[in-house]
């Protein structure tokens, strides 16, 4: 993948996190700083077709690239029983919800999964 921003100048690290047989607390944990749910194949075929918002570049937008980054890999994964969350941390958290997740993944083995990580 092009990197579209050097590192210095990220806002955002976007997780792409597959989850499937958790308990309440460690779905909290995980859909806390979650920007679009995953669950349904056929839903989400239907969003991958989302049209932006035009002259201004908000939230949506930038869903609907995230989107278009992870769509393979979902794609792959959701007859496997998972439910994704596309996850946005703001520079301003540094480290500490990244490495949560991390440590989620490890503690849940293959039933936290971080599939993806970008920086934007």
């Amino acid at each position: 993948m092009i990197d579209i921003v050097s590192r210095e100048e990220a806002t955002y690290k976007v997780l792409l996190v597959a989850y499937k047989d958790i308990d309440q607390k460690t779905k909290n944990i995980i859909t806390n700083n979650s920007v679009w749910n995953i669950k349904n194949k056929d839903i989400f075929i239907g969003q991958t077709n989302y049209q932006g918002s035009g002259v201004s570049f908000n939230l949506n937008d930038r869903v609907s690239i995230y989107i278009g980054w992870f769509q393979e890999q979902i794609m792959e994964k959701l007859d496997e029983g998972y439910t994704f969350e596309i996850v946005e941390i703001h520079k301003s958290y540094g480290d500490r919800r990244v490495n949560l997740l991390k440590n989620l993944a490890v503690e849940n083995e293959n039933n936290v999964i971080i599939l993806n990580a970008q920086e934007v």
